[in-house]
């Protein structure tokens, strides 16, 4: 495991339980999200879309979603 070395400036009263824990999340949070972008990469390697024509679908699935979620009174 590796060990990650945090410099609190003086006058600064930190909870470093909290501040262990927060720390902990983050790493956790950034480690989840490079291995997800890492298998969405290869998922995605032989796709033909365009990067503009990647961003238009998520644009209407958006659009999509929330006009469902207003016929549903939710929005």
């Amino acid at each position: 495991m590796e060990t990650i070395s945090v410099e609190i400036p003086e006058g600064f009263k930190v909870n470093k339980a909290e501040l262990k824990k927060s720390v902990r999340d983050f790493v956790r949070l950034k480690l989840s999200r490079d291995l997800m972008l890492e298998r969405l990469n290869k998922l995605l390697k032989s796709s033909n879309l365009t990067e503009k024509e990647c961003l238009e679908l998520g644009r209407a699935m958006k659009q999509g979603r929330f006009e469902k979620l207003k016929q549903s009174g939710l929005v």
